[in-house]
């Protein structure tokens, strides 16, 4: 593993989309997200993305500099074509879009199609929070990434939904998981590392059960969480942001994909204030609760995560000397060089 400070990465990052050809607005929101996504522990979402990134620039899949737009819209309701610039710059401005609608008249729902791969989800959900705003974002598909419940073929995404909530205390709740039993960027994050991923997360091409990450990449597929619990989830998943925003009503060469965010102020039915106390009160009681063995503490949601970028601010991000070697790759792509550092450990 090789070790670089947060600010290392941003500068590296940045320098390789810019190459690229990307602007320095769009840059700027997607390394924020990349870099976040790492300091909160989502490896799977942070600078590993780099290579596949730029090759979806090179492919013409990504517009690094298309602007999103508002092609629909009521007092409520908003959606809004991506034009398949960076999913992170879609998004974080179909959130913005629903913050103030949200703001505005109490609730809001925004869909946002032509929209590519979004990242960390939790990302849209703690900025509508920071802003007094409950918020649930999803973005789910059909593919052959993860079997149905009961199946072995694969027919879903891995269709994660977020929600955010705000305290006052505390920082605000945060919760962020995939449908499948694990996502598929750790997937990508435990080959990177020649690491297993746990049992019953995997299957391969025929179906067996393995904890080899490259079965998965070699047409193997991942599992729901909670049986048929995230295989119904899922599902809600594909309705909510492919069926009913209309991700095929706007499909084209470059595919089909659609997000979808409900808004809800804070203060709708009560003074906001309140709402957060109460939020704070709610988290001091389970924090109360006593540990069970094996445990040093209760966490609530979106805790780690706080911690993780505490933490790997003063420490570090560890990177997988593959990642790095991908990274190093890409860049060379688009004309930079850079060091192939030597593992820390």
């Amino acid at each position: 593993m090789i070790v670089f400070s947060a600010d290392e990465l941003r500068d590296t990052a940045t320098a390789i989309f810019r190459a690229a050809g990307a602007d320095p607005e769009p840059t700027d929101i997607l390394v924020t997200h990349l870099i976040d996504a790492n300091l909160a522990g989502h490896d799977s979402h942070g600078i590993l993305r780099i290579p596949s990134y730029i090759r979806l620039i090179k492919s013409g899949k990504i517009q690094p500099n298309a602007r999103p737009s508002i092609i629909r819209e009521t007092p409520v309701s908003a959606l809004v074509d991506g034009g398949w610039t960076f999913g992170q710059v879609s998004a974080r401005y179909g959130t913005e879009v629903a913050i103030e609608k949200a703001k505005a008249q109490g609730v809001a729902v925004v869909g946002v199609v032509r929209c590519n791969h979004i990242g960390r989800l939790g990302t849209y959900s703690t900025l509508a929070a920071n802003h007094g705003v409950a918020a649930m974002v999803t973005v789910g598909g059909l593919g052959k990434s993860v079997a149905p419940f009961g199946g072995k073929r694969g027919a879903l995404g891995t269709n994660p939904f977020s929600f955010g909530f705000p305290a006052a205390r505390h920082a605000d709740l945060m919760i962020d998981f995939a449908t499948s039993a694990i996502a598929g960027g750790k997937v990508m994050v435990a080959r990177a590392k020649h690491e297993p991923v746990p049992p019953g997360c995997l299957l391969d091409r025929d179906g067996n059960p393995t904890t080899d990450p490259n079965h998965y990449f070699a047409g193997g597929m991942l599992l729901p969480f909670g049986g048929h619990k995230g295989s119904a989830l899922s599902v809600l998943s594909v309705l909510l942001s492919r069926v009913l925003v209309g991700a095929d009503d706007y499909a084209d060469a470059a595919g089909a994909s659609a997000t979808f965010i409900l808004a809800i102020d804070a203060g709708l039915f009560r003074d906001r204030s309140k709402v957060e106390a109460e939020t704070d009160r709610v988290i001091d009681q389970i924090k109360d609760v006593p540990p069970a063995d094996g445990f040093a503490e209760v966490l609530v949601p979106g805790e780690p995560e706080v911690r993780s970028a505490e933490r790997r601010r003063k420490e570090g991000i560890r990177v997988a000397e593959d990642t790095w070697a991908e990274i190093v790759d890409a860049a060379r792509s688009v004309g930079l060089t850079l060091e192939r550092r030597v593992s820390a450990s």
